[in-house]
């Protein structure tokens, strides 16, 4: 089953859950990628929100079965609350939008409430995710290679595909700047797609100059390159 399908069932099947087990009053929607928004119109007290979110991620994080496989899902959840944490419904997702990143922040699988100090985090994230897609479809990305040396012989039998972001303020940025933000807003498969393909590139570049046999391992986890 290809990934692209498994992901999509996947989030049919925590939407789901999220819906059965939520009150009847209450509406789910998918926002768009991999969030839903809940909208709880009537609270007695801040608190049955929290309460609403931790039954959420109890139920979330219950392995799922697909394709014979046994998968291990979890969620952040970040609670805005009318009015205080806004007046329309614009602000109230972008406040709960902040709170769901604070939560990321603390380890995900977690929910926090909104707290105005939240903004300026939220907007110097916001700022960095937009130049970060740019980046992406402005080429502004490098992979550097750094040799791997047998230390017997002295023979170099490898390379390791590094990434680096020129970006056009910050300068060279390393990956543990940019690699988690990646991951949360889903660029990490285009920008893994181009590492693949760029080092695959240079592998043939260097074959073609060489003549000798050159061959491509991917790492399974994107905090490698």
């Amino acid at each position: 089953m290809k990934c692209r399908l498994k992901a999509e069932l996947v989030r049919r099947e925590v939407a789901r859950r999220i819906k059965v087990h939520v009150r009847e009053a209450d509406s789910v929607a998918r926002f768009g990628g991999d969030e839903f928004t809940i909208l709880v119109p009537v609270l007695d007290r801040a608190e049955d929100a929290a309460r609403i979110a931790a039954k959420v991620l109890d139920h979330v994080r219950e392995p799922i079965h697909i394709a014979d496989r046994e998968l291990c899902v979890t969620a952040s959840i970040g609670i805005s609350i009318y009015p205080q944490d806004g007046e329309d419904a614009e602000s109230l997702v972008m406040n709960a939008d902040a709170a769901m990143y604070r939560a990321k922040d603390h380890g995900r699988d977690d929910y926090q409430m909104y707290a105005p100090s939240m903004n300026a985090t939220a907007a110097e994230r916001l700022a960095l995710e937009t130049m970060l897609r740019k980046a992406v479809r402005q080429n502004e990305l490098q992979v550097l290679y750094q040799p791997l040396v047998d230390l017997e012989t002295g023979a170099i039998f490898g390379a390791e595909a590094l990434l680096r972001w020129h970006h056009p303020e910050r300068g060279l940025m390393l990956p543990s700047e940019f690699i988690e933000l990646a991951e949360i807003t889903g660029l990490i498969i285009p920008i893994g797609e181009w590492v693949l393909r760029t080092a695959c590139t240079e592998a043939k570049r260097w074959q073609s100059a060489s003549g000798v046999p050159v061959s491509i391992s991917k790492s399974t986890s994107p905090r490698l390159y």
